[in-house]
């Protein structure tokens, strides 16, 4: 497919024992780019994004591609755009990762586009948080960065509600906790770790999607995985898994369009 839809979920604050907000408000959520344009400087992803007029954007991770050369032109463009406009939160996906810690392979890489995407006013969140109020609604953004061993194919690891504590310390009372975490598989350690609401990304919906069976197979080539797009609870935490906006290791979808997220935000 070559365009995307627009996915809505509803987030109520009452859920959360925090302060709502003062006004219903919209906060876009995108994810899993691998550098794709939709149009000349993605020119229809941003007037879609301007039309639902959101607080924030926030951003799953994998906007590039860790090609020989990495590809990120067109999420840098991307990025630079909605500075202008919103403020921009995000977290490293696995593509980002491997940038980020395999410099043998990438040299400089990394540092060129965390030092872009930070000049241009994007809060880049490597294992750190930000304070954040929307519309007089408190939040604590996360982003989590998840070892780059646990995207390998064919292996299963364990993540320990510890070893997010240890990377991010503790969430914080009285406000929203959003975790930016790239692969959804934790969804039990984000919930026990504490966060209110996790958004990830990474599972691309499941490459190909089934009638009542869901997605298919995962990037790590693992067939039927859990989580691979909609809104998921566990008592009072919810993750929310975007299909994401591109594709890449298996660069097909059915009956999968991309997908921009929208999360509406109300008492």
């Amino acid at each position: 497919m070559s365009d995307f839809k627009v996915t809505r979920y509803k987030l109520r604050a009452s859920g959360m024992s925090v302060r709502g907000p003062e006004e219903p408000f919209s906060i876009v959520f995108l994810s899993d780019l691998h550098n794709k344009s939709y149009g000349k400087g993605n020119e229809r992803l941003l007037q879609e994004i301007r039309n639902q007029d959101p607080e924030a954007v926030l951003i799953g991770g994998d906007l590039l591609t860790s090609a020989d050369p990495p590809q990120m032109e067109a999420a840098l463009e991307l990025m630079k755009e909605l500075t202008r406009w919103y403020p921009i939160y995000a977290v490293n996906g696995n593509h980002e990762q491997r940038l980020k810690e395999q410099t043998e392979k990438y040299g400089d890489a990394y540092d060129y586009y965390s030092q872009a995407v930070r000049s241009f006013g994007v809060h880049l969140l490597e294992n750190t948080s930000e304070y954040a109020e929307f519309c007089r609604m408190p939040f604590r953004i996360w982003g989590y960065e998840l070892p780059l061993d646990y995207y390998r194919r064919g292996r299963s690891f364990t993540l320990m509600t510890e070893q997010v504590t240890e990377a991010l310390g503790a969430p914080k009372e009285g406000c929203c906790n959003v975790l930016l975490a790239h692969n959804p598989v934790y969804f039990d350690t984000y919930a026990a770790w504490g966060a209110d609401l996790t958004l990830s990304g990474h599972l691309h919906g499941g490459i190909v999607r089934l009638p009542l069976l869901g997605g298919v197979i995962s990037p790590q080539m693992k067939l039927f995985p859990d989580y691979t797009r909609g809104c998921y609870t566990k008592e009072n935490h919810r993750m929310i898994v975007g299909a994401g906006l591109g594709s890449h290791t298996i660069p097909i979808r059915i009956n999968n369009p991309p997908e921009l997220v929208v999360i509406d935000v109300m008492n």
